[in-house]
């Protein structure tokens, strides 16, 4: 409790921060941009129909949605999560913070919250005016089953990248950012590619698919192939229940190790330089 009434007084702070006309901007485009995106799509399609929509656009809808709101969960989550130290250190407040007992890990934890509740009402918004449309537009089967298995999905990512971003926050400082893009694109998009190797069950992305295909159902595109065909590459599907606990231990386990580092680290201010 010695830190929790901290940390949610700092995600509080963070969060009327998030007020401002440009961080609102921000917000709202991030949420309209998956929706815009596949109505576009859907009316292209249509238009290149002659008036009707193919039906290949019913297969790809899930799969576009479920893509873009990953996007922009995940550019949320770097202009969020990456600068929780680096932001006290330009805005000179560091000192103060350092000096408080248990000011490092309230801070820590509140940044990591607020960038949870943001990330995570993006996505929230997001992912149900996309299911709206394609339920409007395509008249798609089971949307709540799709609606439900999304925010889940991407309740699940808010967290443990949340708390990625934060830890490399916390050692890479100015570059957070740029690691936590690399990261994503090395880590979990190439290797998580590599058929039949035990390295692409380490990625976050292994775990938050298997996910969304153990309660959606499988939403790729046909042109991908079938769910037997992946089953082949991957391996066989574990319980989902065995990935929402690995997902959640790795946030844990990426959440000690971040208090550890802010905790035990020295910051040079601009005042000391």
């Amino acid at each position: 409790m010695n830190y929790l009434n901290p940390a949610l007084a700092t995600c509080l702070f963070e969060l009327k921060r998030s007020f401002s006309f440009q961080r609102m901007a921000v917000t709202v485009v991030l949420c309209l941009f998956p929706p815009t995106m596949l109505l576009l799509l859907i009316l292209g399609s249509k238009f290149a129909e002659n008036g009707q929509i193919p039906t290949e656009m019913v297969d790809y809808s899930t799969f576009l949605s479920v893509f873009l709101v990953a996007l922009v969960v995940l550019l949320s989550l770097l202009l969020w999560a990456t600068p929780n130290v680096y932001s006290e250190l330009e805005g000179k407040s560091w000192s103060f913070v350092a000096s408080r007992p248990g000011g490092r890990i309230s801070v820590y934890l509140g940044k990591f919250l607020a960038s949870v509740v943001v990330s995570y009402g993006i996505a929230f918004i997001a992912a149900t005016a996309c299911v709206i449309l394609q339920k409007v537009l395509l008249n798609i089967l089971e949307p709540m089953k799709i609606w439900l298995s999304m925010n889940l999905v991407f309740f699940l990512a808010s967290l443990i990248y949340s708390a990625l971003f934060s830890t490399i926050g916390t050692i890479f400082i100015k570059r957070a950012m740029l690691v936590g893009a690399a990261f994503l694109i090395g880590f979990d998009v190439i290797l998580g590619l590599m058929p039949n190797a035990i390295i692409n069950k380490l990625t976050v992305r292994f775990h938050l698919q298997e996910i969304g295909v153990g309660t959606m159902g499988w939403f790729f595109p046909t042109d991908i192939g079938p769910e037997s065909e992946y089953r082949q590459i991957f391996g066989e599907a574990w319980p989902t229940w065995v990935h929402v606990l690995v997902v959640l231990g790795a946030t844990v386990a990426l959440m000690a190790f971040g208090i550890y580092v802010i905790v035990k680290r020295e910051y040079v201010t601009a005042d000391e330089t």
